[in-house]
């Protein structure tokens, strides 16, 4: 199954220059917040129009601030979900056995889930 469609697909691009501080500036603060630079980046551009949530600075009382490691923990399950979900596609394309060490990884990760708030 491929991703869903865009309702409005961005297909323009605005090109920046930028010193090599101002863009180490811009990768940190993203990988702060477990974003992409490039999404932070528009995130900013784009806040007077619609305030992202992942750009928050202060936390609502029904919804508390994660920490970094919490959000780290996090983007590094979504990526190890996502290779686990194209290892399982393919598997099933080609109709083989599953990896022997496949359930001890699918074990510490939930494990891992289990761990987080």
């Amino acid at each position: 199954m491929s991703r869903p469609r865009r309702s409005e697909p961005r297909r323009k691009q605005l090109n920046l220059s930028l010193t090599e501080r101002e863009l180490a500036s811009i990768e940190a603060r993203a990988a702060a917040l477990g974003m992409r630079a490039v999404h932070f980046s528009r995130a900013l551009l784009l806040r007077a129009h619609r305030p992202p949530q992942t750009l928050r600075m202060t936390p609502s009382p029904a919804q508390p601030q994660s920490s970094n490691v919490d959000r780290l923990i996090h983007v590094q399950l979504v990526r190890l979900g996502n290779n686990l979900n194209q290892m399982m596609r393919h598997a099933h394309r080609v109709g083989g056995p599953m990896p022997d060490d496949l359930a001890p990884l699918l074990t510490d990760i939930r494990a891992l889930i289990a761990r987080l708030p």
